[in-house]
């Protein structure tokens, strides 16, 4: 499951659709070919086509698996207690 967002092409003002693993870095308007930098507003989720956006978007896969982890050992602390 790709999670996109869309983002407006400073050049030329129209919607592109970005991986979510893409923000931060430079991508290029399929429109006409600009490059900008990829940048999804964290309050701002409308934009997001999957229903279940994460709080956090992160773009490292390992990281992503990290914080599972972490919530998945908070969780087991929370039952344990």
């Amino acid at each position: 499951m790709t999670i996109r967002f869309t983002q407006s092409c400073p050049t030329c003002g129209r919607r592109v659709q970005i991986r979510a693993s893409l923000i931060g870095y430079n991508v290029a308007c399929q429109h006409c070919n600009a490059e900008f930098v990829a940048e999804a507003d964290a309050d701002d989720h409308s934009s997001m086509n999957e229903s279940n956006v994460p709080r956090a978007i992160v773009p490292d896969p390992l990281m992503a698996r990290v914080e599972e982890a972490l919530q998945r050992a908070a969780e087991n602390r929370a039952i344990s207690s």
